[in-house]
């Protein structure tokens, strides 16, 4: 590893021990902002994948440091349905230029979009780091300034950079929502007697209960769970000790 290497490689693990340190989604913003300017990045974008063709932009960015016309502008003109980064990002696994991402420069929605980046609100160049998981294109996070590092090293510390935000990231967002989601008293009861082996009529018998109440409430667990099954359900309890057999 190169000397100019190994500083990129020593700012990127700097960063990612900052991640690490975070509690909120604002201060990891900041972060990764203050992270991403030190390479010349001005501005950066985590948004999901869209689980339905439909999905509205909006409800798919997780973290964002845009000028807030260019996200209105964006959003307003529906330039996501344009955008050639985005596009390459779900069919591109590895961390791309946006130069590198192909479009129709017959389409004047996408060269208007690709001008207003650059030209009103400096992001004149920048990269875009897909994310990957067991489900397939997850994420892509995108940075974008006037006048970026874009050498190797320089491109290899922000793909790391990328990765731990967006693991903090999911880190914090799993966490909110597990607190959502805890059991109430009684749906513990109904999954921790599911868990020994009790039906239905058995735990109704036990609690006092009729077996729809029984029924209702590990439904209503399940839900939370994010389970199909009652097995499913008592095995996710177990992993998030909302159960202690």
């Amino acid at each position: 590893m190169s000397g100019s290497e190994f500083r990129h490689f020593d700012r990127a693990l700097a960063s990612i021990e900052r991640f690490r340190t975070t509690t909120t989604p604002q201060a990891l913003l900041d972060a990764v902002r203050d992270a991403a300017a030190a390479y010349g990045y001005q501005s950066f974008v985590i948004a999901a994948a869209p689980k339905l063709a439909r999905n509205d932009f909006d409800k798919l960015v997780l973290l964002r440091h845009w000028p807030e016309a260019w996200f209105g502008q964006y959003l307003h003109d529906n330039y996501h349905k344009h955008d050639p980064i985005a596009a390459h990002a779900r069919q591109q696994t590895r961390t791309f230029s946006w130069s590198d991402a192909p479009w129709d420069k017959s389409d004047k929605t996408t060269a208007t979009l690709m001008d207003c980046a650059a030209h009103d609100y400096g992001m004149r160049r920048g990269i875009c780091v897909p994310i990957f998981g067991m489900r397939g294109y997850e994420a892509a996070i995108s940075f974008g300034g006037p006048d970026i590092d874009a050498s190797p090293a320089a491109a290899s510390a922000m793909e790391l950079i990328a990765i731990y935000a967006m693991n903090q990231l999911m880190t914090m967002r799993e966490a909110t929502a597990r607190q959502r989601t805890r059991l109430s008293p009684r749906e513990r009861e109904v999954v921790t007697w599911a868990a020994v082996g009790k039906t239905a009529w058995d735990t109704a018998h036990i609690l006092a209960i009729s077996t729809d109440t029984v029924n209702k409430h590990m439904a209503s667990a399940m839900r939370k769970l994010d389970a199909c099954t009652k097995t499913q359900a008592v095995v996710e309890s177990i992993r998030r000790g909302e159960i202690d057999l």
